[in-house]
């Protein structure tokens, strides 16, 4: 598998505030008026918010954040179904912006939630990124997205990988047309809320990796927990012996 590095600004990360280690840090993503002061705001709504990121720790990047709702106490399982659906639609949709510019050769598209998740801001955002001279879409392959079913049909696939990129449990969410954003949310708010109170308890840390394409629309859901040296050491993915039973329980759930 190919490999790709970026220069982190190790420097660039100084005075970054983290709410999940300091309760008293104030919010930034609260105060609205000082983001208007900053000329971060890139693009506001009623309940979102597309903004600068004031911290751009890799180099050559065009780094925004998505802020998903207006208080911090919500988060993508707690939404309705028609909210989440209209934060993805909004997301894409600025997604599509960087594509159109022709400015950057990839774009990534992801969510840290948790501080096992390298989150460091507890308000809900994702994150869109614009890489100026790197592309990630060697490093994928078709196995990444196979798994075994929790529901397919023509409109989405949602699996529990059989062939994890990172290790343990990653599931697979791709939907075969983007009209139909609500099924998508609808197994992502699922899944999500499965990851926080059955997979992962202990550490309510995950993360999402969206893929997007002109038509479908993939995410992989990736439960966070301490990486184990196998993985990190030698590159071994551990697969866990009860993905069946995975995929069962949350077809229930």
């Amino acid at each position: 598998m190919k490999m790709t590095y970026m220069k982190w600004l190790a420097n660039m990360s100084e005075g970054k505030p983290n709410t999940y280690i300091n309760k008293e840090e104030q919010c930034p993503f609260c105060d609205r008026e000082t983001l208007r002061k900053e000329g971060r705001i890139i693009d506001e709504t009623e309940h979102f918010m597309i903004v600068k990121n004031k911290f751009p720790v890799l180099d050559n990047t065009f780094s925004t954040i998505i802020v998903e709702h207006p208080t911090c106490g919500e988060h993508i399982g707690t939404y309705s179904i028609d909210y989440l659906t209209k934060l993805l639609e909004y997301s894409l949709n600025y997604y599509d912006e960087l594509q159109y510019s022709g400015q950057y050769t990839s774009i990534v598209f992801f969510k840290n939630h948790g501080l096992m998740a390298a989150g460091s801001i507890k308000h809900p955002h994702m994150q869109i990124m614009g890489f100026k001279n790197k592309t990630f879409h060697d490093n994928l392959q078709k196995s990444d997205f196979e798994g075994i079913p929790i529901l397919s049909d023509q409109t989405v696939e949602w699996n529990v990988s059989t062939k994890p990129r990172s290790e343990f449990y990653e599931i697979n969410i791709i939907l075969h047309d983007k009209e139909r954003l609500d099924v998508f949310a609808g197994c992502l708010q699922k899944t999500v809320n499965y990851t926080l109170e059955v997979l992962n308890p202990k550490y309510k840390s995950y993360n999402l990796a969206f893929y997007i394409k002109e038509k479908s629309l993939k995410v992989k859901v990736i439960p966070r927990q301490p990486s184990t040296i196998l993985l990190l050491g030698y590159g071994i993915h551990q697969i866990p012996d009860n993905l069946e039973d995975i995929a069962r329980q949350l077809k229930e759930y």
